[in-house]
């Protein structure tokens, strides 16, 4: 019963009338509520009269030295402290945006690329208190692409060049080298491409040609397509086969032996080229030109 009578009352109420209710309340008397507002004594009895008349209800207990609520004014005090909460939030909010703070913002990356520098620009923002709501997601190869158009998403990590014409930013190269466990067959010796191809390769939803790999004429001949990095290097660690893994993700595997790189005619190590990319036609917002900056790699 009381939340229907709050809606059927709060419509009626004025930001001025919350103030004053609220103050009264705070501060138990009309002269201390007039100064903590700013504002005169007839003023504030006059919006409290108002507000009883408006709402139908009797707020202040005049029958004491004190001004004090009745119950029914302490509750309606409750909603206007809401509702000032609401306006504080509101100008705030304006406030954000007039400093140039975009309210959200959306990256999509591709997983091949080390996610350590995004968060640490990302935790710079949290350090500063940025008000923007940043949303950071994984996709690989030529869904990164996708997500970023169907999720109206801001800034895009990718290693492959998009379909669109978006304005980009080189990042730092990624390393990879083409490994297999060390008691995998690829393991040892030196190995013809016809070699390679009797055993599995393992890859990330299927390559793309557009990566330009030095094994993407053997990929054809891929059974077994991987959801993301961490799984495929388990695959790999496993003995189920071989692929191509970043190097940062193996530094240690490599360092003790328990992965090698393949050795054949082809090259063994490859370099991907990630860009942070954006709309050209979009103006860059405070967050968003923060992580631009922190990631640029020149």
């Amino acid at each position: 019963m009381t939340l229907c009578i709050l809606c059927t009352v709060i419509p009626s109420v004025s930001l001025d009338q919350a103030r004053a209710l609220d103050a009264i309340e705070r501060h138990g008397s009309f002269a201390a509520a007039a100064a903590a507002l700013r504002k005169g004594h007839t003023s504030v009895l006059y919006l409290l009269r108002t507000l009883e008349d408006h709402t139908g209800l009797v707020l202040l207990d005049r029958s004491g030295y004190r001004t004090k609520l009745t119950a029914a004014g302490r509750r309606l005090a409750e909603a206007c402290r809401q509702l000032l909460a609401a306006e504080a939030a509101a100008l705030a909010a304006c406030a954000e945006l007039r400093a140039g703070w975009e309210p959200e913002l959306k990256v999509v990356f591709d997983g091949v690329v080390p996610i350590e520098p995004l968060l640490r620009a990302v935790g710079a923002l949290a350090r500063e208190r940025a008000p923007t709501r940043v949303d950071v997601r994984a996709e690989f190869l030529g869904g990164v692409e996708d997500a970023f158009a169907r999720d109206g998403a801001d800034l895009m990590i990718a290693v492959l060049p998009p379909r669109a014409r978006l304005h980009a930013t080189a990042l730092a190269p990624v390393r990879a080298s083409l490994v297999a466990h060390a008691r995998h067959p690829l393991a040892r010796g030196t190995h013809r491409a016809a070699a390679l191809a009797a055993h599995v390769m393992l890859t990330v939803r299927g390559s793309d040609p557009r990566l330009e790999l030095p094994t993407a004429h053997l990929e054809q001949g891929s059974t077994i397509h991987l959801n993301d990095f961490a799984s495929k290097k388990a695959a790999i660690q496993a003995g189920i086969g071989y692929g191509w893994l970043p190097d940062y993700l193996i530094e240690r595997e490599l360092a003790k032996g328990g992965l090698k790189r393949v050795r054949w005619t082809g090259a063994s190590t490859h370099v991907f080229a990630p860009r942070l990319y954006r709309r050209a036609d979009a103006p860059l917002g405070r967050a968003a030109a923060r992580l631009v900056a922190a990631l640029d790699a020149r």
